[in-house]
This record gives structure tokens, sequence and C-alpha cells, in this order.
């Protein structure tokens, strides 16, 4: 499978869905959307890329957009292959609450130093607000059950959440896993 994946072979098609839970079906609709924005088969550009995940993720603004680029980028080429982007969506999509979490705290790790400080808080904040509101939940008790959350976390002598806190605080925590979209039963909203 090169870097255009114009055909993947029944032998591929089985390793994906062996390694992600993905129906043969949705492996194939997987494809068949990443070709429709892989304009020149060499992988998703970042242009490619903004324009797939813009629609799905409309609360992201271009910064997180591109930091996600970078993290489904593995072998930093700057261009998304099929096997990083199927890859990279069964992360969001069917892994485990956990690992979901571990995504969105690097998502939002922006500076790579392993901590949330108050700026990065606040940025996953704003994104559970967002996706919770239009979920159906209330703003205002969204807003402040996630603030609290957030703020129950302890803060470390860099000042920032550490992975495994946010990870320990927030996988425990029903309604803030709800507001993210991280169930499974979320998982048709993209594939």
């Amino acid at each position: 499978m090169g870097q255009g994946n114009s055909k993947l072979s029944s032998d591929d098609i089985k390793k994906i869905m062996s390694k992600t839970n993905y129906t043969s079906e949705q492996v194939n609709q997987i494809l068949k959307d990443y070709q429709s924005v892989n304009q020149d088969s060499k992988g998703l550009s970042l242009e490619e890329f903004k324009s797939f995940f813009s629609i799905r993720f409309k609360d992201y603004d271009d910064a997180s957009i591109l930091h996600m680029f970078k993290i489904f980028d593995s072998d930093k080429n700057g261009r998304i292959s099929f096997k990083e982007f199927v890859g990279a969506l069964f992360i969001i999509t069917k892994s485990p609450v956990s690992d979901k979490l571990s995504f969105l705290f690097d998502m939002f790790d922006r500076d790579l130093n392993g901590y949330l400080d108050l700026e990065e808080s606040y940025n996953i904040l704003k994104l559970a607000l967002n996706t919770s509101v239009g979920l159906g939940f209330d703003v205002s008790q969204a807003g402040s059950f996630a603030e609290g959350l957030l703020n129950s976390m302890n803060r470390n002598s860099h000042g920032g959440i550490t992975k495994e806190e946010f990870i320990k605080k927030a996988s425990v925590n029903d309604t803030f896993v709800r507001m993210l979209c991280l169930y499974q039963s979320y998982d048709t909203l993209l594939y």
C-alpha cells in the first residue's frame, strides 16, 4: 500500500479490520473518503486534511487542525498516508476512552511539555462546551461542570496538569466524557 493507496488488497483490508475493529464496509468508505480529498495521490497535504476535518470538527480552530495534522503525520513527512489516516480515525472513533483522552491531551498540549497549562486547559474547556451545547447540554451547567472538573485536577510544580492526572480524572467522569463525545456510541459521527 503506497502513498496513493488507490486500491486495497483483501489482505490490507483484513489487517486494518483486525487492528481497528472497522468492518470491511467501513474501511472501504474511509478509503473512498480519503481518496476524495487526496488530489495528487501522495497522501493528504495540510490543506486536504483541513478540508476533510474542518467539516467534521467545526469547533476546532486552524491551530488545532494543524496540531492534529502533525500528530497524525507519524512519519513526519508532511503528508498523511492512508495508514496514518485510518489509524488516527480509529483512535478518535473506536479506541477505549482512555486512549481518546490521551489523544485529546496530546492535541491540546501545544508546547509539548507534557502538561496542560491554564490556556491549554481553557481550550479543552471551550471544546467541551461547544461540543456539549451542540449535543443539547445546557450551556451553564456544562460550563460550570467542565470548569470544576479541570480545576479539581492537581496542578504540579510546573503549574500544569499531567496526562496521567487528566486521563485519571476525566475517564471516570461520565458527564465530561459525554460532553466530549468520547463514547463509542458517538463514533458514528465519523464512521
